[in-house]
């Protein structure tokens, strides 16, 4: 007996989008519904190949270790159906090689262990998983044209397919459809407020082409020489993924453009401080045009601040808030995000006793909000080191927290405590919180004050100067 017969919390739940938030929030809801309906407007692939309205997937994408851990515990043995399929997994550090801005990721064991697999087929694994459970139908080629508005909430969707224009009913509503999606209109027209949106662009572009050959071409699984402000806004690298392919990206940030042409692209990968990136694509053949994106900026929809939301509908996702691609963040957060849906609708069962899902929506937008927060801090952040960054700025205790997280970095390569916890935390594992603990904010002062002689007044002086 499903969860949803056992504990009556619904029967049908509609997701609107089936990428990694939409696949990850329909597993989720298999727990609480009898009946999932997965509306997609690309048209059905036909195995792990890109998706037209997913440009962005041809690129680079790393799942962090707080994302792929959260994703086992929704599809257990997924990473090795992965590594069946011949996508490569190992510890993050020990298999990487990573150029950050203020220094380079010490090659050592870091306990955070990744999969490498390409988004696409990571996507088809998991879709693949929720068809054959049986509880989770897929409709292609439809596109979502409204909500069905009820009382104080939603009740359906309207849809345009190839047969027309239709009404889907449901108990509940997700939309999990993208940094694209028209979730603000779409209240709007029930009569809801718009949220705020705030955007920052640090005007990314990125240039991908695929390669094929052998594992044994290097020995790491991820070479990333990231751009380093102010004065170095070009970079690249390579991931290993199933299949015997390799992802050569080019990344240019604050208005530099990723190459398209083949002349402009190898020209540009042989100026990068990592002769690897060269290396392999001497030694690799490849399988694919080079393809361009320049959709990187941030975008921040803030539903936890509207007074009135409809009832039994929620956003998440992109649809919410999308980061900028350079760091690694938009999947995991996806995926934390649905998983923070299944705790607010099992409290909600909890509470209630019975199917109500009244109240439940605007709980959960403001809980969503507690998961975004401070990622979205630490990659504006990273973005506002470039000057020509358009956006609001953070205020002044971001900006003293931005000082010290540089003298933080400056200790990652020699302090191994400090790098375990940076590690942790970028991997969505540990909240930035711990990189504030006295015994890392101890070891940064100290790492601070040798090269000068300055006092612990001095250092913290020059933390909070500029706060104003």
């Amino acid at each position: 007996m499903s969860l949803a017969a056992s504990h009556g919390t619904g029967r049908h739940a509609i997701v609107i989008g089936g990428g990694i938030a939409g696949l990850a929030t329909a597993r989720v809801l298999t727990e609480h519904f009898d009946r999932i309906t997965v509306l997609e407007r690309d048209k059905p692939p036909g195995g792990a190949e890109h998706r037209a309205g997913v440009p962005q997937a041809r690129h680079v994408h790393i799942l962090l270790a707080g994302g792929e851990q959260a994703l086992e515990g929704l599809f257990p043995g997924l990473r090795e159906e992965l590594t069946a399929a011949g996508a490569p997994w190992g510890d993050y550090a020990g298999t990487s090689l990573i150029n950050f801005p203020i220094f380079r990721l010490p090659h050592s064991t870091s306990g955070v262990e990744v999969s490498f697999a390409s988004r696409p087929f990571r996507e088809y694994t998991m879709r693949c998983r929720l068809e054959r459970g049986g509880r989770v139908e897929f409709r292609n080629g439809v596109q979502v044209k409204g909500l069905v508005g009820e009382g104080h909430g939603v009740s359906g969707v309207k849809l345009r397919d190839s047969r027309g224009e239709d009404v889907l009913r449901a108990d509940f509503v997700v939309a999990a459809c993208g940094r694209e999606g028209r979730v603000d209109e779409w209240i709007a027209e029930l009569g809801y407020p718009t949220p705020r949106e705030e955007t920052v662009d640090a005007a990314l572009s990125y240039a991908t082409r695929w390669y094929r050959g052998p594992r044994s071409l290097s020995r790491y699984n991820l070479v990333v020489d990231l751009p380093t402000p102010p004065d170095l806004p070009r970079g690249g690298g390579y991931m290993s993924c199933e299949d015997g392919k390799w992802f050569v990206t080019l990344m240019g940030i604050a208005g530099e453009r990723a190459p398209l042409d083949e002349e402009g692209f190898y020209a540009w990968i042989r100026n990068l401080r990592f002769p690897e990136v060269w290396d392999l694509v001497q030694k690799a053949e490849p399988a694919s045009p080079i393809y361009g994106s320049a959709k990187g900026e941030n975008r921040h929809r803030h539903f936890e601040e509207l007074k009135r939301f409809p009832d039994r509908f929620v956003a998440l996702g992109d649809a919410v808030a999308s980061f900028n691609p350079m760091y690694g963040q938009g999947m995991s957060m996806a995926v934390l995000g649905a998983m923070e849906l299944g705790a607010c609708l099992s409290e909600q069962r909890e509470r209630i006793g019975g199917p109500s899902l009244v109240g439940l929506s605007r709980r959960f937008q403001r809980r969503l909000e507690r998961v975004v927060r401070s990622v979205w801090g630490m990659s504006i952040s990273e973005d506002f080191r470039w000057s020509a960054t358009r956006g609001e700025r953070p205020g002044g205790i971001s900006r003293v927290v931005g000082k010290y997280m540089d003298k933080l970095m400056n200790t990652v390569p020699e302090d191994e405590l400090v790098f375990q916890r940076f590690v942790r935390v970028q991997h969505l594992l540990d909240p930035v919180s711990s990189l504030l603990a006295p015994d890392v904010a101890g070891r940064v002062i100290e790492r601070a004050m040798r090269p000068v002689r300055t006092s612990v007044r001095e250092v913290v002086g020059e933390l909070v100067g500029g706060a104003g």
